[in-house]
């Protein structure tokens, strides 16, 4: 349990930054790539140190422990573009619904696949989870006529997303957020008994630095837009608590199930994130959304029951 909520302390560190860095004006993906090279580099120092031994006694780089490294890294960084396509398209509070609701799949993969049966209150606990993600995520729409200053309220029709691409780009981050969580699950059924974490985290952030740093030297050699001074040591502070949310979420999946772990990281995050954005960022919260906290705590008992 105690690494379950560091996973999810980790996560919630990565949003306050993510959210000082909106900002502060910072070029999210140069602060992506840096945090993607600082993460690699924690991997590889632990695997120096030995700070993470293997119980099967060494690291066996099999041709399938690499495709699920690699493929877990380009779902990384793949699903920051979904998401950050998601909130232009759909919103902010309905990208992180559907994006917390992709939960859905590794629950039911730990089900099916590894036979790790839920309980009745956990069933219930994931029922409740759900409603209460979009009572948290409730944002009514400003009105043509309220929007002030933009394009409204000069007349001005704006521009809407057609329905069938909103629900494409939807389904897109769905899957993408829920397969991420799976390859996690993978890992510790397939390969953790002979790799290391940090070897498999070292897959995974490598991949993802190559990718993130390929459009960030297209975007530097194409407008001369290079990190900062201030991306580069932020992305460092971001690539540490990364990796510790992603080795301290295996940890949990390994220690604690699927069924349990799963919607209970993602039940915490929803009201963690709710709870700082009030505290830190004086951000606004609606009965609604209030209600969604209390029946996301109840179904975070039901979950550990």
């Amino acid at each position: 349990m105690v690494d379950l909520v560091l996973a999810v302390c980790c996560s919630l560190g990565i949003g306050m930054i993510f959210k000082h860095a909106a900002q502060e004006g910072m070029d999210r993906l140069a602060l992506l790539t840096v945090n993607y090279a600082a993460a690699a580099l924690v991997a590889v120092v632990s695997l120096q140190l030995g700070l993470q031994p293997v119980e099967g006694g060494g690291l066996t780089a099999a041709p399938g422990l690499l495709a699920l490294g690699g493929a877990t890294g380009v779902l990384f960084i793949a699903g920051f573009f979904v998401f950050a396509l998601a909130t232009q398209v759909a919103g902010m509070g309905l990208a992180v619904a559907v994006q917390r609701l992709a939960v859905v799949i590794p629950f039911l993969a730990s089900w099916a696949i590894w036979n790790e049966i839920p309980s009745t209150a956990q069933r219930v606990g994931l029922l409740l989870g759900g409603v209460a993600f979009f009572l948290i995520a409730f944002r009514p729409a400003a009105s043509r006529e309220t929007v002030a200053g933009g394009p409204a309220a000069a007349g001005v029709r704006l521009p809407t997303t057609p329905a069938l691409r909103t629900f494409g780009v939807l389904a897109l981050l769905f899957i993408v957020a829920g397969t991420v969580d799976v390859s996690m699950k993978a890992f510790d059924e397939l390969f953790a008994a002979t790799n290391s974490r940090a070897f498999f985290l070292l897959l995974v952030f490598g991949v993802a630095l190559v990718v993130g740093l390929g459009f960030v030297l297209h975007d530097g050699l194409r407008h001369g837009r290079w990190p900062t001074r201030a991306e580069i040591w932020w992305g460092i502070g971001l690539g540490v608590i990364n990796y510790g949310s992603v080795l301290f979420f295996l940890r949990a999946i390994e220690a604690l199930s699927g069924p349990f772990v799963f919607p209970a990281n993602h039940i915490a995050l929803v009201i963690g994130a709710a709870l700082l954005g009030v505290y830190f960022w004086d951000e606004r919260l609606r009965p609604l959304n209030w209600a969604g906290l209390g029946l996301a705590a109840v179904a975070f008992v039901l979950l550990n029951l």
